[in-house]
């Protein structure tokens, strides 16, 4: 009987120890008795609140139609919890203004927003409008040398990047082909501004004018100013005022002869009709005008300008033969962050997005991106579309196949006090209130004098 028992306990034993050992591999034996506490205080935990989808304003200056609201539509679709919502601001003195003013602002303030010029971002810039963008660039493992190329992007004083560039323009002289036909001409392809007004001249005809501007957005005074100068045109090299500049006289003096020939629309008629560069050229009203091919999305735009003609794209024409110089061109639409956002990381996490694929939404209105991985031969494809009819094939592509130099001013001191010191004498020049010279001697002393100010 003892032996019996023996035997017994010993066999208890062993279970006992079997299923100890048991006990310390599996994870949660289901007949633990340490468990079923565990077990029933999960069981009362509260479900975790679902977290609200982050809320973030994206400020452009671009029709939400012509893309801006796809590549917004696209990105909600596949990120749920970072909600972007975009507002369209108009690039103008008064859309510049209200969203300067929004930017200020504890309510209904961008998250992020669209710089449209250098000017205007170093303006932000030093009013404390950005939020530098180092640290969140790394944060989100954004490449920018291999999305981008860091040659394109200014670094500001403190060695930041308080911007990063969704496009990348391209600059041309767009034509009516039909003029340009009728008149016996050949799409230019290596010329120079004195050419371009021989072919003004020749292409003016009755009520259609042979080229014209937007003088909201430039004066040929800037433009071949740029074509002698592409680095920091408004500064010579001594680091004076650059107004005394042959190009800028050439510049002006091609504007007010033109328009004292009536080959051009007068300067205070252009301003007060408020007229536009697709408005005049696709409504036969010009023959030819420089600009940029975000004009694409107006030739595509048949409802609102109607027109049966195609529209050919030429290089811009230089000041000194042989150059390559393309105003108008160059990086642009600058994203920011404002530096009073709370979302900070979820804006830049949109903008790696953006830069990456988002912004290809914006290719049929006639922007490029900057990502240098895109696909060139699909971007062609794209910007033409169906409309075989109304654009210029062969010239597009040569155009985007060119090679150019494009302006930049990222050293320019007080670009927007310069900038409104040119526009003041500008005005009174093509006025006729004073004679040429005078104006580049009273453009330069005033420059010359704002410029010694900001450096005390």
């Amino acid at each position: 009987m003892k032996k019996l028992f023996g035997v017994s306990a010993s066999l208890a034993l062993a279970v006992s120890v079997f299923v100890a050992g048991c006990a310390k591999t599996d994870v949660a034996p289901a007949a633990s008795a340490t468990a079923a506490p565990a077990a029933a205080t999960a069981a009362a935990a509260p479900t975790p609140e679902v977290q609200k989808p982050v809320s973030l304003k994206f400020w452009g200056g671009v029709p939400p139609e012509s893309g801006p609201q796809e590549a917004v539509d696209n990105w909600n679709k596949a990120n749920p919890n970072i909600k972007v919502e975009y507002i369209r601001y108009v690039n103008d003195d008064p859309g510049n203004l209200k969203l300067e003013t929004a930017l200020l602002s504890n309510t209904d303030a961008p998250d992020i927003y669209m710089n449209y010029g250098d000017d205007k971002m170093t303006k932000r810039q030093a009013a404390g409008m950005a939020e530098p963008l180092d640290d969140l660039i790394a944060k989100a493992g954004f490449d920018v040398e291999g999305i981008i190329g860091s040659a394109n992007i200014k670094k500001f004083a403190d060695g930041k990047y308080y911007y990063l560039p969704a496009n990348k323009n391209v600059g041309a002289v767009l034509f009516n082909k039909k003029a340009l036909d009728e008149a016996g001409e050949k799409l230019p392809t290596a010329w120079t501004w004195d050419d371009f007004s021989a072919l003004a001249a020749k292409l003016n005809k009755g009520e259609r004018k042979g080229t014209m501007l937007d003088p909201a957005l430039s004066t040929f005074g800037e433009i071949i100013l740029q074509t002698g100068k592409a680095k920091d045109s408004f500064i010579a090299d001594d680091g004076t005022s650059n107004f005394n500049s042959p190009a800028l006289k050439k510049g002006l003096e091609l504007q007010q002869s033109l328009e004292s020939k009536g080959i051009m629309m007068k300067y205070s008629e252009a301003v007060a009709g408020k007229i536009t560069v697709q408005n005049e050229l696709l409504t036969g009203k010009a023959a030819m005008t420089p600009s940029q091919i975000y004009i694409i999305r107006y030739i595509k735009d048949t409802k609102s300008f109607p027109h049966d003609f195609k529209v050919a794209f030429a290089p811009y024409p230089q000041f000194t033969a042989g150059g390559n110089v393309n105003p108008g061109g160059g990086m642009g639409d600058y994203m920011s962050i404002n530096k009073n956002s709370k979302n900070k990381e979820a804006a830049m996490k949109f903008i790696s997005w953006y830069l990456q694929e988002g912004n290809m939404s914006m290719v049929p209105g006639g922007r490029i991106p900057t990502n240098k991985k895109a696909d060139a031969g699909k971007i062609a494809s794209i910007l033409i579309g169906d409309a075989k009819d109304l654009i210029d094939e062969d010239s597009l592509k040569a155009l985007l196949a060119g090679n150019y130099t494009f302006p930049t001013a990222y050293n320019v001191p007080v670009p927007t006090e310069l900038k409104a010191i040119y526009k003041d004498e500008m005005e009174k020049y093509l006025l006729g209130v004073q004679p040429i010279d005078k104006t580049l001697e009273t453009m330069k002393t005033r420059s010359d004098t704002t410029i010694k100010g900001a450096k005390k």
